[in-house]
C-alpha cells in the first residue's frame, strides 16, 4: 500500500527535522507514487508515500491525524475487516470523516489501545502516536507480510519501511553488520532482528515497540508457538474468506497465476467470490526449456477468468539486478526476484493490487524433502546402529550423514544454501574472526530452531512458519512494491495459519498408499519426494474435484530457471566478471583467490545448488558496490 518513515523523540528544530525527513520519504517514493506527506511536532515526525487503494480521495492521505483524539499515524497495508470494525466503532460513538481504513485504526486504537491489534485482520506496519499520553508505538502484522525497521538515534527512533529510508537520517552509519552479511550467504535471508547493517534493527512479525520520553520496550502480541485463536471454521470456509476479504479495494484487483497449486486454488476462490472477475497475469521467462504457461491456461480456461501472458526478457539480466538492487536496498536473494518484479511493472500499467499464493508451502508443508526431516533421522539412527560395513553404504547410497548428526545439524544441512565449512574455506581471515567462524549465527539458529515445539515435526513447522515466511514475505512485499504494486497473500490469514498448525503433521504430508513409506526407506529422498508422498495434501483433496487434475496430481516446481546451467554459460559472464575483475567489493569478505579455485572446481560438474550459491555471491557483489558508490 505504501511507504512509512518516521522519527520518535524530542524535537528542537523543526526545520532540521522537516529536511531529514524529505531525504528519508524520497528513498520510498516507489513504493507509494500516488500521493507524499509529512507531520512534524515537537514530539514525532512522520512521512508517507502513498499507493491509493481503498478510498481514492486525498482526504485520506496520510499521515493521518485525528485532533480530536489526539492521536498521529503513517501506515501500510490493508486491514480487511476495517468494515466490520467501522460499524462497532459508529455504534460506540466514534465519528468518521472518511473512508478509509487508516481512520479506522485511529479509532480502534482510541477505543481498545493496543489490544486492538488483536481485532484486525489484514498486513500493517505502522507508528502510531498518542499526544494525551506522549506514547508512541510501532507495530507489525502477525506473520511480517508488511515490513517495518528501526534504529536508535539521539534522542529517539527513527524507523521506516526500508532500510535505506533510515540511512539516510544523519549519524545512522552504513556500517555493514558482518553476521547479517554471512546470514545471507547462507540462508538468502536475515533471520531475527538483524539487518545487513549494524545499526539498523527489524521489528519482529506479530511484535510492537513502546516508546516513550523515559523508556522503551518490545512485546510479542502474537505467537505461532502460542495460539489462542480458536474457530470452529472449515479450511474451505476460512480460504473463501480469506480470499473474499483480500478483495477488498476502491481499485481493480489481479491475481498471479503461475499454473502450480497455489495459486490456481487462489483463482478458483476467485472465481466462486468476486462480482468482477479478476485479470490472471502469468509470467514466462523467456530462454527457459521448461515453461509452466499451458497448466495457467488450462486453469483460467476452466475457470473462465482473463488471463494475460507477459512475457519477461532479461529476467537474470545484470541490468534488471541492478535496478531491483537500489530500489530495495537489499542483494537479491531469489533467482525469481527479478522475474518477479518485472511482471509486477507490467500489472502496474493496469492494477495496483496482486493476489499471490505465497505462504502455502510453509502452511501447509510443500517442500516434502526438508519436512521429511523425522523420516531421515529415523533412518540415520537405525543405520547408525548397523556394523559399518553395512551402514556406511547404505548411509551413502541414501544421501546421509557419513557419522550420526543431531537433529538440528541434520536440519541445517538440508536448510543452508552455502555449508559453513564452504564459506569459511572461501573467507578472508579477517571475515572469519568478525564472525567468530559463524558461531553466534549458528547459535542463533539453534535457539530459533529448538525452541518451536517437542517433536522434529513440530520445531521444523514452527521455524517455517515464525522464521522462513516472514523472510519470503518480506521479499515479495519488496519487490512488488518497487513496481508500485500492493502482493497480497489470502493463505497467511492468521486464521488458515492456526488451523493448519493445529492438523496433524500427516494431513499435511502423507504417504501414496500403505506401502509407500516401506519402499521409500530404501530411497534417497530425492527420489521419492513427491512420488511416493504427497506434499500440501489438505489443499489436494480440498480441490481435486475443483481443478484440473493435471494441476492436482503434478510435483511442485521451483522458478525454471537451470542455474548450474547458468553459472556456466554466457548469460552470468556479466556478473562473473564483477567478482573476477578488477577490484572486487566481496574481496573485503571473500578470498578472491580461493573464490577463483572455488569456481574453477565446481564449474567442472555444476548443478544446481553450486548455480544458487554463485547467484548469491554475484548479487551480493552487486549490493556492496551499490552501497560504497
Amino acid at each position: 500500500m505504501c511507504g512509512i518513515c518516521g522519527f520518535i523523540g524530542r524535537i528542537t528544530d523543526k526545520s532540521v527535522i522537516e529536511q531529514n525527513l524529505a531525504h528519508c520519504v524520497q528513498t520510498l517514493a516507489h513504493r507509494g507514487p500516488d500521493a507524499s506527506g509529512s507531520c512534524v511536532t515537537s514530539s514525532f515526525a512522520f512521512a508517507h508515500r502513498r499507493l491509493a487503494i481503498i478510498d481514492l480521495d486525498p482526504r485520506s492521505n496520510q499521515p493521518f491525524l485525528d485532533e480530536e483524539l489526539g492521536l498521529a499515524v503513517t501506515y501500510n497495508g490493508e486491514i480487511y475487516n476495517y468494515r466490520d470494525l467501522r460499524r462497532d466503532l459508529l455504534r460506540r460513538g466514534y465519528r468518521f470523516r472518511t473512508e478509509s481504513d487508516t481512520e479506522v485504526l485511529c479509532k480502534a486504537f482510541a477505543c481498545w489501545g493496543i489490544d486492538s491489534l488483536k481485532r484486525l485482520r489484514g498486513m500493517f506496519a505502522f507508528g502510531i502516536h498518542d499526544q494525551k499520553t506522549g506514547t508512541a508505538f510501532l507495530v507489525r502484522d502477525r506473520l511480517g507480510i508488511k515490513p517495518l525497521y528501526y534504529a536508535r538515534v539521539d534522542n529517539g527512533f527513527v524507523f521506516a519501511s526500508q532500510p535505506s529510508a533510515i540511512l539516510r537520517w544523519p549519524r545512522v552509519r552504513s556500517k555493514l553488520d558482518p553476521v547479517g552479511l554471512s546470514s545471507f550467504l547462507s540462508y538468502r535471508a536475515i533471520f531475527g532482528e538483524r539487518t545487513l547493517f549494524a545499526d539498523i534493527r527489524k521489528l519482529q512479525p506479530g511484535t510492537w515497540l513502546k516508546i516513550t520520553a523515559q523508556s522503551h520496550e518490545h512485546a510479542r502480541w502474537w505467537d505461532p508457538a502460542r495460539l489462542d485463536d480458536s474457530d470452529d471454521c472449515s479450511l474451505e470456509t476460512l480460504i473463501g474468506s480469506a480470499v473474499e476479504e483480500h478483495l477488498v479495494a476502491d481499485t481493480p484487483v489481479a491475481a498471479l497465476l503461475s499454473g502450480g497449486l497455489d495459486s490456481s486454488v487462489l483463482a478458483f476462490e476467485l472465481s466462486r467470490h468476486s462480482a468482477h472477475k479478476p485479470t490472471c497475469f502469468t509470467g514466462i521467462v523467456c530462454g527457459d526449456t521448461y515453461v509452466e504457461s499451458p497448466y495457467a491456461v488450462e486453469v483460467a480456461k476452466a475457470l473462465k477468468l482473463s488471463h494475460v501472458l507477459v512475457r519477461l526478457p532479461g529476467a537474470t539480466s545484470l541490468d534488471v539486478v541492478k535496478r531491483l538492487t537500489a530500489l530495495r536496498g537489499h542483494p537479491i536473494g531469489m533467482h525469481n526476484e527479478a522475474a518477479m518484479y518485472l511482471l509486477a511493472r507490467a500489472v502496474a500499467h493496469s492494477h495496483k493490487v496482486l493476489l499471490t499464493g505465497e505462504g502455502a508451502d510453509e502452511i501447509f508443508l510443500g517442500y516434502s524433502r526438508i519436512f521429511r526431516l523425522s523420516f531421515d533421522l529415523r533412518r540415520q539412527a537405525f543405520l547408525s546402529a548397523l556394523p559399518d560395513v553395512i551402514g556406511r553404504p547404505a548411509r551413502r547410497h541414501l544421501g546421509l550423514p557419513k557419522f550420526e548428526a543431531r537433529e538440528f545439524e541434520f536440519f541445517l544441512a538440508r536448510y543452508t544454501y552455502f555449508p559453513q565449512s564452504e564459506k569459511m574455506e572461501l573467507a578472508t581471515s579477517a571475515w572469519r574472526k568478525d564472525i567468530v567462524f559463524d558461531a553466534e549465527l549458528i547459535d542463533w539458529m539453534n535457539n530459533a530452531y529448538n525452541s518451536g515445539g517437542a517433536t522434529p515435526d513440530e520445531r521444523i513447522r514452527h521455524f517455517f512458519v515464525r522464521h522462513h515466511l516472514p523472510a519470503l514475505l518480506e521479499m515479495v512485499d519488496n519487490t512488488t512494491m518497487a513496481a508500485g504494486v500492493e502482493s497480497r497473500v489470502p493463505f497467511t490469514d492468521h486464521r488458515i495459519v492456526a488451523l493448519a498448525l493445529r492438523m496433524s503433521f500427516s494431513k499435511h504430508l502423507r504417504w501414496k498408499d500403505p506401502f509407500a513409506s516401506v519402499r521409500a526407506a530404501f530411497a534417497p529422498i530425492e527420489k521419492f519426494s513427491e512420488t511416493l508422498d504427497v506434499s500440501k495434501a489438505a489443499l489436494r483433496t480440498l480441490y481435486r474435484d475443483r481443478l484440473p487434475a493435471s494441476v492436482i496430481t503434478r510435483k511442485k516446481l521451483g522458478f525454471p530457471l537451470p542455474l548450474g546451467q547458468w553459472a556456466t554459460d554466457q548469460s552470468s559472464m556479466p556478473f562473473r566478471d564483477l567478482i573476477f575483475g578488477g577490484s572486487p567489493a566481496i574481496a573485503d569478505y571473500l578470498d578472491v583467490g580461493a573464490l577463483r579455485r572455488w569456481y574453477a572446481r565446481r564449474s567442472q560438474a555444476a548443478n544446481d545448488t553450486f548455480g544458487k550459491q554463485l547467484w548469491l555471491i554475484c548479487n551480493l557483489e552487486v549490493f556492496l558496490r551499490q552501497q560504497s558508490s
